[in-house]
């Protein structure tokens, strides 16, 4: 009986721990917690630094740059930050991309003038691009399919709550002191990710099984972790068992069907409005309402908390569903906003001054539809789609074409908004985004559940899927 008690217990210890998984996931998530800082950092400081023309002088022109050379950066640079996650790693490289954040910070800090802003923009587009490459890899090699259900979803968790903090802060302190202030969690990230596991796929890579096996044992917590670790080294010497090159990447039916997946997912999420309506969150509000501080406040903060349920109905639903459901009823959101503001713009015989809280309800609408699956799917995907042998370069597609669809994004947002009217940016995303999911509705494969080797399964055509 005694012995019987003994292997029973052997057994459910054997089952692991998840938190060591989890507690990588949030300390890496500290760098995308950066990204969201990084990435609104306009939405308060857009309408303050192109209104002070004591200390700053800088036109709206001037300042629409902001939101368009990350991204662009992002473009140029994303070959050598995908080249280095397969160089040094998806740890080191994720190290280093606090390094741009940091300068950033401190030159925004200093600023007085647009070229040094532009200059520290730059760095934003750089710290952006190494965090998506590295963490998205990261965070899908070193999960289970169970805990790579919710807790992928925390890159979104933390860009929206960086997002959030970011206007909550603008609001009540100056550029300076702000920046100051957002030195703090990347300081703290330095400091403890340097205790995180590196990703045992990329250890057996690089062909340091010992250090795999170390890396596996310490993230699962298992008594017996072989049968694991030679489960992993079989899914890694297949997937390496392909070349890697950029004719793989695009002759290769699997590799080819994560690439047009990836592209279309990326080109819907940014037409959809991702991008251009956190760096203008603050900007459309006063355009409309005047008083902007507690309509971009309630916005931020309604963002934050969706993201969070969205990890719960993303698992629920599956990626495609929610990613589908959430394109199509963020479009229709846009389109509605689109028609007051034709409406308050164009004065067609209709009285919307009882309706000037339409468009923070729209907003709202808008952020509570997109939060459980445009703009969080992507980003969980993105470790997930490609083969060991060409995520780098897959990768750095992807990278490329969020960075191009981001600047592109922004500029047609407050190009259109200034030469046409604020109708005009979400009438044209609304339209696109509608079409992009029909398109979309017959490429995105079904993720939820699924290892890494499963997935490559699923696109190679060898699994059906649902």
């Amino acid at each position: 009986m005694a012995m019987k008690c003994s292997n029973h217990d052997d057994i459910k210890e054997d089952i692991g721990k998840v938190w060591p998984q989890i507690i990588a996931i949030l300390t890496g998530c500290l760098m995308s917690l950066q990204n969201g800082l990084q990435f609104a950092w306009t939405s308060p400081f857009f309408v303050e630094l192109t209104r002070d023309k004591v200390n700053y002088n800088i036109t709206e022109e001037q300042a629409s740059l902001f939101t368009t050379l990350p991204p662009i950066v992002q473009i140029i640079s994303c070959p050598l930050f995908s080249w280095m996650c397969d160089a040094v790693g998806r740890k080191v490289t994720l190290l280093v991309s606090a390094v741009p954040y940091i300068l950033s910070w401190i030159l925004k800090a200093f600023a007085t003038d647009v070229y040094t802003f532009y200059a520290a923009r730059c760095l934003t587009g750089l710290g952006v691009c190494a965090t998506v490459a590295a963490l998205s890899m990261y965070i899908g090699e070193i999960a289970t399919p169970k805990v790579r259900s919710f807790w992928g979803n925390f890159m979104s968790i933390a860009i929206s709550l960086g997002q959030f903090l970011i206007n909550l802060i603008g609001f009540h302190f100056n550029v300076r002191q702000t920046s100051y202030i957002c030195l703090a969690p990347a300081f703290i990230f330095v400091f403890t990710f340097p205790l995180m596991q590196e990703s045992p796929y990329y250890l057996l890579m690089k062909g340091k099984e010992d250090a795999a096996r170390q890396s596996l044992k310490k993230l699962t917590l298992k008594k017996d972790i072989e049968p694991d670790f030679l489960q992993l080294k079989v899914d890694v010497k297949r997937q390496m068992s392909e070349k890697g090159t950029w004719r793989d990447l695009a002759c290769v039916a699997a590799n080819r069907k994560a690439l047009i997946a990836g592209v279309l997912m990326r080109c819907a999420q940014q037409f959809c409005g991702a991008a251009a309506l956190g760096s203008y969150t603050r900007y459309i509000f006063e355009e409309s309402l005047g008083d902007s501080e507690t309509s971009t406040l309630i916005f931020s903060g309604v963002y934050v908390i969706m993201t969070v349920i969205a990890g719960f109905t993303i698992d629920h639903l599956g990626r495609k569903k929610s990613f589908i459901m959430s394109m199509f009823l963020s479009a229709t959101c846009l389109l509605a906003l689109s028609g007051f503001y034709y409406v308050e713009q164009f004065q067609l015989q209709v009285d919307v001054s009882g309706f000037l809280w339409a468009p923070l309800a729209g907003m709202m609408a808008y952020i509570i539809f997109s939060s459980f699956g445009v703009i969080n799917v992507p980003t969980i995907m993105l470790g997930e789609l490609f083969s060991t042998p060409v995520k780098a370069k897959g990768m750095t597609i992807l990278l490329g074409v969020m960075g191009l669809m981001m600047s592109l994004t922004n500029y047609l947002f407050f190009w259109l908004s200034v030469s046409y009217g604020m109708f005009c940016p979400f009438l044209v995303f609304s339209v696109v985004s509608i079409a992009l999911t029909v398109v979309c509705l017959y490429v995105i494969p079904e993720t939820r559940g699924k290892t890494l080797e499963e997935i490559q399964q699923i696109l190679s055509g060898n699994v059906q899927h649902k």
